[in-house]
């Protein structure tokens, strides 16, 4: 029970990854509140925890609406007195195209404002509460295309993803003094969610393959393997960790 009675917030919590966070955090004492776009995405994590014994709450929020945000995050505060841990988990390829020729204007800004300002933003909120307390975690999801080149992904994911990491190691500077730690995951490609699913099976044989043999494990990840290292960074087993950033990914990049 790492996280009894610690109250965590989840971004993009009906994704395949943002859902394992939340089960995992949950199974550590954690209260989850659990945020997604719409109602819909919600309904599958709602299920899963009320399943394993756990009530979770679950708030409509876009990541990239300042004052949603402000909404889900105030009402939080002022129910539980506290918020602890924060997990900017909403992003992705948003199904935008990977090849620079072809990538619009609006995907590129859909990808960003998703990825990057949506972390920003939610940081930007969150600071506040966790400083009146002094304490809090915040665990920035970042990926392997935002530390080296991908081919699951594009350019636009690369540049948000990349942005994520400078922006959290920045954040990081300015509030330890607050009590609050803010530290990134990398993970390389895992097997979870739909659009993760989908990219993946897209991908030809031989692209699948290079991926593979460039895994010292020989394997994708799994969601709870990220999970696990999320749980460890929202707990005290990491206070003295901040502006670092995890690299889940069998060995495929070491730095």
């Amino acid at each position: 029970m790492l996280l009894k009675n610690h109250i965590a917030i989840i971004t993009g919590a009906g994704g395949g990854l943002g859902t394992t966070f939340a089960k995992k955090l949950a199974e550590e004492g954690a209260k989850i509140i659990l945020t997604d776009v719409n109602k819909e995405l919600l309904k599958q994590p709602e299920t899963e925890l009320t399943e394993m014994g756990f009530q979770p709450e679950s708030y409509v929020m876009d990541v990239t609406n300042k004052e949603q945000i402000q909404e889900v995050f105030k009402q939080v505060f002022e129910k539980y007195g506290e918020i602890n841990i924060l997990i900017n988990n909403a992003g992705g390829s948003l199904y935008t195209p990977r090849e620079l020729d072809k990538i619009q204007e609006n995907d590129w800004d859909k990808v960003l404002d998703v990825n990057l300002k949506g972390t920003f933003l939610c940081c930007q909120d969150v600071v506040p509460y966790m400083a009146k307390n002094n304490y809090g975690r915040i665990i920035n999801v970042s990926s392997i295309g935002g530390r080296t080149a991908s081919l699951v992904t594009g350019v636009a994911y690369a540049a948000a993803k990349g942005g994520v990491i400078a922006f959290s190691r920045r954040l990081a500077k300015e509030v330890g003094k607050d009590g609050i730690t803010v530290n990134t995951i990398a993970p390389g490609t895992v097997l979870s969610g739909q659009r993760m699913l989908e990219s993946w099976e897209s991908m030809a044989d031989e692209d699948k393959n290079d991926i593979l043999r460039s895994i010292p494990l020989g394997r994708l990840s799994t969601a709870e393997e990220q999970a696990d290292v999320a749980v460890f960074l929202s707990s005290n087993k990491s206070s003295y960790m901040t502006g670092a950033v995890i690299d889940i990914n069998g060995g495929r990049l070491m730095s």
